[in-house]
């Protein structure tokens, strides 16, 4: 690894250590209740927010629920709070049982009972199939349909706050306990609505938004049109309720943290977009464009965050990051003198292991070099398969945090 890639690395690294749990959440914790407390938890995140609430609070009379993505309980070390994974991105029956089974706790904590609940992104996938909810094949196929035709973060919030028992206000709803919620942000804005898709905190939207946005992008089946439509005057009805909330970690925090490490190093680095949204294409080209106005100068490094999307058409993973690294390969193809790095904070981009790749001014010349056919597989949006072919992808495993996108471009 060249020398500016491990720079770019070490602040991706710096970013993430910004967000983790181990690091931040002791700062952020109300005093232990006395007597019995309950702790919840629900994302990504999910174990090491629970496992340094468990170091800070002590595991006496301490009762409670994990939710994690499957594989989690490899690397727990939870002590008092029981353990349960789902399925992300797509729901599962055993996620259905494991939300099931957390409907149950909450609603079971006795009236006034200290309630904590901890938040990270994800939980809107792992909460999404309850039993007797819509079936996980059908959220699915539905979830699918969505994150291939291009709906943002947003869109798919809205739709599984209407599809879920738990999400929109509802796991707030069914708890008599007096609950807190501590939250680490993975959405652009911090809006507590859409950090996994609320379940703490009432929804502005109802089933009917979510019929609308389903149609509109033609994910629509009847399934779930049928329990929309059954939904709707439930949840046209949701009273209001104040929620304790608080956000400990974000991705404008982290870039800030990834900043300062590239100085430390020495580079002149800045934070030049903290809330990108769209295409990770028109993103990309855009970008492209700066990049060639930019007139002569000394070396710089520009940090970038937020969220991006992909509209998957072909036949690879997705995968923003790398969507957007290969589209800026290609643009500045010829171009010398930049080395670009994007990855997702919790370790995951698009269905695949890596949580990113590099890519500089020679990526789409060593891939001719290589035998490989770039631009198709760009267009297939196989840009994963490209990227590990060419030894650039970013494999961390799975972080303990996810405060979204990290981009880091170094122009000399």
């Amino acid at each position: 690894m060249t020398a500016i890639r491990e720079d770019l690395r070490a602040a991706f690294d710096a970013a993430v250590a910004a967000a983790h749990p181990s690091r931040i959440l002791s700062q952020q914790l109300p005093p232990r209740p006395k007597g019995e407390a309950f702790v919840f938890a629900v994302g990504k995140a999910a174990v090491p927010m629970a496992e340094a609430v468990e170091a800070d609070w002590g595991t006496e009379s301490l009762n409670g629920l994990v939710v994690a993505p499957h594989g989690a309980e490899v690397d727990s070390s939870l002590r008092a709070l029981s353990l349960a994974t789902a399925s992300h991105p797509y729901p599962d029956a055993p996620g259905a049982a494991s939300a099931t089974r957390l409907r149950t706790a909450v609603a079971a904590v006795p009236a006034n009972a200290p309630v904590l609940f901890l938040l990270s992104g994800g939980a809107s996938s792992l909460l999404l199939a309850v039993e007797g909810g819509p079936t996980p094949d059908v959220l699915q196929a539905g979830t699918r349909a969505l994150l291939n035709g291009g709906a943002d973060i947003h869109a798919l919030n809205t739709v599984r706050r209407a599809l879920s028992p738990l999400l929109g206000g509802s796991l707030a709803q069914i708890c008599r306990g007096q609950m807190t919620t501590l939250a680490i942000s993975d959405v652009v804005g911090d809006d507590p609505v859409s950090i996994g898709s609320g379940p703490t905190v009432p929804s502005p939207t109802g089933a009917m938004d979510a019929l609308n946005l389903l149609r509109h992008y033609g994910a629509l089946n009847p399934a779930l049109e049928a329990w929309l439509q059954e939904q709707a005057q439930t949840q046209e009805q949701q009273r209001d309720f104040e929620a304790d909330y608080r956000i400990i970690a974000s991705g404008p925090l982290s870039l800030k943290a990834a900043e300062q490490h590239l100085c430390a190093l020495g580079h002149d680095a800045t934070i030049t977009a903290d809330a990108q949204v769209g295409l990770a294409d028109d993103n990309a080209l855009m970008l492209a464009e700066r990049v060639r106005r930019r007139p002569a100068g000394r070396p710089q490094v520009w940090l970038m965050g937020g969220e991006v999307d992909v509209r998957v058409n072909g036949t690879g993973r997705g995968g923003r990051n790398v969507q957007f690294a290969a589209r800026l390969a290609q643009a500045l193809d010829g171009v010398p003198g930049w080395t670009f790095l994007g990855a997702d904070t919790d370790g995951q981009d698009g269905n695949a292991p890596n949580a990113g790749a590099f890519c500089d001014s020679t990526s789409w010349a060593r891939a001719r070099e290589a035998g490989l056919d770039p631009d198709a597989m760009l267009a297939a949006n196989d840009a994963h398969s490209l990227f590990e072919a060419l030894g650039d992808a970013l494999i961390t495993g799975p972080t303990g945090t996810n405060v979204n996108d990290f981009r880091a471009l170094a122009l000399v």
